[in-house]
Order: C-alpha cells, then sequence, then structure tokens
C-alpha cells in the first residue's frame, strides 16, 4: 500500500511510505535474491514483523533492526522472504539532500555508513515508533510518520540542491546552473558535496542510470537506440558499459535479473 505524507513540508523530501503487512508481496518466484542498484533515492526500512538479508560490499547481514540505505556505492542483493511486515520510506531522488533535514549528521558521515541502523542516523526512538506503527491501523500510520519526521526537521539544513532541483535534470547542464548562480564550479561542487556527498557529474550520472533502469523494467523494451537516444549516450557501447558498471548486469541480462523496483511502487 502506497501512503502518501500529508504535510507540505514532508512532500518536498519524502516521496511517499510503502506499507506491506503480513507478508502480501508475492515473492515465490525471487527466491532469496533481489537486486538493488545503485541511484540518487535515500531508503528507510522499518521493520514491523520479521527479520531480513542483504549482501553489500562482500558483507553478509541478517537483521531485524530498521535501516537507512541512504546511498549504496555497488549493487547489493537482499532476501525478504522472512519480512513479514514492513514500511519502506522512499525520499525523493535528490541523493542525501532529501534526508539531511531530518538528521544531525552531514553527508560524509551518512555515506561513511551508508547502510546504517536508523538509530544511528536519527536516535533510538525510532524503537517506540517502530513498537507503536506495529499495531496501528493504515489509515493512522500516514500521522504517525509524519510528526516522527517533523520533530527533526529543521529547515537551515535544507541546503541548495533542493532551491535547484528543477533545474537538476538527467542531462544537468552544469554551465547552465553556473550561469543561474553565478558560482564557479568549484564553488558549485562544494554545494552538492555538501548536500549529497557527490559530484555534480557523479549526481548526473546516477540519476541518469536510474531513470534507465526504471524504464528498462517496467516496459520492457530491448530497443536500445531508444534509450541512447532519450537519455544522451553517445553510442550503444557506452550505454551498455554504463549499466554494467553499476548492476555488473548487460541491460538484456537486467531484464531477466529480479530486482526490486519490480516489487515496489513507482
Amino acid at each position: 500500500m502506497k501512503l502518501i505524507p500529508q504535510d507540505d513540508i514532508l512532500k518536498k523530501h519524502i516521496d511517499h511510505y510503502w506499507l506491506v503487512k503480513e507478508n502480501v508481496l508475492d515473492l515465490s518466484t525471487y527466491q532469496n535474491k533481489i537486486y538493488a542498484y545503485p541511484s540518487i533515492t535515500p531508503d528507510m526500512l522499518i521493520v514491523l514483523k520479521g527479520h531480513y538479508s542483504f549482501c553489500y560490499q562482500n558483507k553478509h547481514y541478517t537483521d531485524n533492526r530498521s535501516r537507512v540505505f541512504a546511498f549504496i556505492h555497488e549493487a547489493l542483493t537482499v532476501d525478504l522472504m522472512q519480512l513479514k511486515s514492513f514500511i519502506l520510506i522512499k525520499f525523493k531522488s535528490r541523493a542525501l539532500s532529501s534526508l539531511l533535514p531530518f538528521t544531525k549528521h552531514n553527508a560524509q558521515t551518512i555515506i561513511s555508513n551508508s547502510v546504517g541502523p536508523t538509530d544511528e542516523v536519527f536516535d533510538h526512538s525510532i524503537l517506540k515508533l517502530t513498537k507503536h506503527l506495529t499495531n496501528l491501523d493504515a489509515s493512522k500510520i500516514v500521522d504517525e510518520l509524519d510528526q516522527w519526521f517533523m520533530k527533526y526537521y529543521k529547515k537551515e539544513r535544507e541546503g541548495f540542491i533542493l532551491d535547484i532541483s528543477k533545474e537538476i535534470t538527467h542531462t544537468l547542464d552544469i554551465q547552465e546552473i553556473l550561469n543561474k548562480t553565478n558560482y564557479s564550479y568549484s564553488t558549485l561542487e562544494r554545494h552538492f558535496k555538501r548536500d549529497t556527498g557527490l559530484t555534480p557529474k557523479k549526481y548526473q550520472t546516477l540519476q541518469r542510470c536510474k531513470l534507465v533502469i526504471q524504464e528498462i523494467y517496467n516496459t520492457k523494451n530491448t530497443d536500445w537506440s531508444y534509450y541512447i537516444d532519450k537519455y544522451g549516450y553517445f553510442d550503444q557501447s557506452h550505454f551498455i558499459k554504463d549499466i554494467k558498471r553499476f548492476t555488473s548486469f548487460t541491460p538484456l541480462q537486467l531484464l531477466h535479473t529480479p530486482g526490486l523496483l519490480n516489487l515496489r511502487p513507482n
């Protein structure tokens, strides 16, 4: 069930809350390996019942703790078969800039522990919140989550990226942003790193790759020239190399690989 924040401030930073109760997901065809790929969309997993496992950077985790997937540097695999009920909070696709207004930590600290437990990104109040959410009807969960996030919200931490978010597309004309802001490139890069943890170029590359992967999964379109033209790749070799760089799969292999994007709402 996809739930939308009702607070106007939160709508700027959080896309939706995805509530799954009593394992209503059909995971029978996925066995125990679902892939998630690097992107500019932070996620926060709140475990209501059960546990999950995942493998990331050659380390294996089995946990029932809530966790923030703030920025993953490479693909990870996750096993959700034992995760009965959960809430996945999808922040806006603006890298860490959509998460920073709610935490006291800076971007580099979060990136250094990019799959950290939620109580380390926020505080131990998440434990009390989780217990409370477990017994709530879906109709009341949005209000509780909205109130909890607003308790942490600090406007002064919204940063530069929100202000120029409309200009930051997958084509990301850096010169146009420099013209509008009157910044030097070094100043622009400093703002990007402070607010997202990424350089402008890295941000653009991840944004484009995220959009392409999502469209491949959604449409099953194997006309690679379509993606090359739409997303501005030099040629087919560049397109395939870029997808493989972040997923370890070719675009064709990606179509036959179980991905979290196949399960979650858009």
